[in-house]
């Protein structure tokens, strides 16, 4: 399509005519100035079908027109429209930084909303030009203009700026949780130590959350994972669990391989109680590798809210990991739970997959659990246990099962036989 076609179809008043030029523009992209100023017009239309496309158009323009886009969209920042407002958002957004001298007339508006949503955009591109501009907002009349001027900071990211958003911290408490998030963001050792002393510190609750939320934006070194751990059981009970969270979120691996003391392997125990699916993921990532048999209740407890990512881990770590006590004990409390039924299948899908790198003295705990517990078990699970052990373990099957036949300990021989007679096992 020519040039000139092309502009006289996005000047027409036939609908059809302004989407053949749009779609072909979006397939060829034929851009000049004026047809990048006529496009932008269009994303006003009360036609959704050529707002979209110009929307579409205009979201993929090269980089040598998207200067003359901003200087058009921009402007729809300050528009009584919501949806156009998102529009030149979404849109701006795309062209990075390019579009900020655009948006700076939009910077002192007279109107409040306007210089805070046009800092909003600003702060969601994060781009260090004209920084400053920004930085002088931290004066401004209005306290929503002043919040977006300290989280469009926080994603900047300029050092610089620590000082000042600490001082706005001590002058209004609606600035405080929002001047954490940014000094996280922007890190370094200044914003680190203000946010560990509100930690230690602060009495609202709130703030201390909004404290621990920020030190996951911080690089970890073990030492400072160390120093986390010690202030852990400092901090209000109710603000643990999610101290935990932030501890494990930057120190995953760290927390997984190290061994916790029983004072903060119960502070993680009493986390997987929570309702918030994160928490109890660093719960599990804060009892290790290697259970030990006081986890083993809340680790039952964990498994019947029916997780699968959790399942994996804790059969993974109890099989794997863990102690023959840890794993006979959980088999055990495992049996005597109301729907274990599904969880035994799955542990059995589990089993199936990691056969061959199961160590043989847990293989025998795990059928002697089975069969000690037989009548525990709906009998297609039982018997999917013992058929698969006696196709690969025939003689593992056998000798655990003479040895349970022959006790004194409480186990159902009537139930025993009837599995030794399917087995051949008398």
């Amino acid at each position: 399509m020519e040039t000139s076609k092309i502009k006289d179809y996005l000047k027409s008043d036939d609908i059809q005519k302004v989407k053949e030029a749009l779609y072909f523009l979006f397939d060829n992209h034929s851009y000049d100035e004026e047809i990048v100023i006529l496009i932008s017009k269009l994303v006003t239309s009360k036609d959704r079908g050529i707002q979209n496309l110009a929307i579409d158009c205009l979201s993929q323009l090269p980089l040598e027109f998207q200067l003359i886009a901003s200087n058009c969209i921009a402007p729809l920042v300050a528009s009584d429209n919501i949806e156009y407002r998102n529009i030149a958002s979404d849109i701006l957004v795309k062209y990075n930084d390019v579009c900020y001298d655009a948006l700076i007339p939009f910077l002192s508006h007279p109107i409040d909303d306007v210089r805070q949503f046009t800092l909003d955009i600003w702060g969601n591109i994060g781009s260090t030009k004209n920084w400053k501009i920004v930085h002088s907002l931290l004066n401004d009349p209005n306290k929503n203009v002043v919040i977006s001027a300290i989280m469009a900071l926080g994603n900047i990211k300029v050092p610089d700026v620590i000082d000042d958003l600490i001082k706005k911290y001590e002058e209004d408490d609606e600035y405080k949780p929002f001047v954490l998030n940014s000094l996280g963001k922007i890190g370094g050792e200044k914003a680190k130590e203000f946010i560990l002393n509100v930690i230690s510190n602060e009495s609202d609750q709130l703030l201390q959350l909004a404290a621990i939320d920020a030190i996951g934006y911080f690089d970890a070194s073990i030492e400072f994972l160390d120093y986390l751990l010690s202030k852990l059981p400092l901090v209000p009970r109710q603000v643990q669990p999610y101290f935990l969270k932030a501890i494990c979120k930057i120190g995953k691996l760290y927390c997984e391989i190290r061994k916790f003391p029983q004072e903060l392997r119960e502070i993680a125990r009493e986390s997987l109680k929570q309702e918030d699916l994160e928490i109890r993921r660093a719960a599990l990532t804060a009892l290790g590798n290697s259970y030990d048999i006081f986890d083993v209740d809340c680790l039952i407890q964990e498994l019947l809210r029916f997780d699968l990512e959790n399942i994996e881990i804790i059969f993974q770590n109890i099989i794997h990991n863990s102690s023959l006590e840890v794993l006979s004990d959980f088999l055990e409390k495992l049996t005597y739970q109301k729907d274990n039924g599904e969880i035994f299948a799955s542990l059995l899908e589990f089993f199936f997959r990691e056969w061959d790198a199961i160590q043989e003295s847990k293989k025998i705990v795990i059928i002697n659990s089975i069969l000690s517990f037989s009548e525990e078990l709906p009998d297609s699970i039982l018997f999917d246990f013992c058929d698969w052990y006696n196709y690969k373990e025939p003689e593992v099957l056998r000798t655990v099962f003479f040895k349970l036949y022959q006790t004194q300990s409480f186990v159902n021989k009537a139930k025993l036989e009837e599995i030794g007679a399917k087995y051949d096992l008398l």
